[in-house]
């Protein structure tokens, strides 16, 4: 029987990681922070950079850890069954800059493509909901492209109130999205 749980990133997922790399086929993994081994000139392929990726990943949920200039602290869980990773979820325990409060948000997750249609996006995200109520946070901002209709979807049911929909004109020569941006606010108490 297939079991399915949030747990916090590990280096012994290195090789199922890499698969859903592959199956992202280049676009980015939302929820994944890819983006810090990025920053750092880590290659996830290499064993110890992945491990230095994942201690980062790791250390940015710790009270006392500081984050590089720009970004905040944040809560990383991967959907893992029976050992395979499937997915992420990714929560910023603040909204520290312009770019989170237009179109990041708190939350971002992703799941690799073979996982999908599965319930699994819904599950990351209510695990996610629990750490944002365990930080004390009210509500939580939650967004997604326009034309991604199974994340609207997913938001919407787990309580997400559409507030606006950003233009592309507004946020593409800003932050240099694609498309314009559904905002989500999902209250906490």
């Amino acid at each position: 029987m297939a079991q399915i749980e949030l747990r916090k990133p590990s280096p012994e997922l290195h090789a199922s990681f890499m698969q859903s790399t592959a199956e992202w086929n280049g676009v980015d993994q939302d929820g994944a922070s890819v983006f810090f081994a990025e920053k750092y000139g880590w290659d996830l392929a290499d064993r110890t950079d992945f491990e230095h990726w994942v201690q980062l990943l790791n250390d940015l949920a710790k009270p006392d850890f500081t984050p590089l200039p720009g970004f905040v602290s944040q809560s990383t869980l991967w959907v893992v069954e029976n050992g395979e990773y499937l997915g992420a979820v990714s929560l910023r325990h603040e909204l520290g800059n312009d770019y989170l409060l237009e179109v990041g948000g708190h939350i971002g997750y992703g799941i690799r493509p073979s996982a999908r249609r599965r319930g699994l996006a819904k599950f990351a995200l209510a695990g996610s909901l629990e750490q944002a109520r365990a930080l004390g946070l009210s509500k939580v901002l939650i967004t997604c492209s326009d034309s991604n209709i199974g994340s609207a979807r997913t938001i919407e049911s787990s309580g997400g109130v559409l507030e606006s929909l950003k233009p592309l004109s507004e946020v593409g020569p800003k932050f240099g999205v694609q498309e314009a941006v559904r905002r989500y606010w999902i209250n906490l108490q």
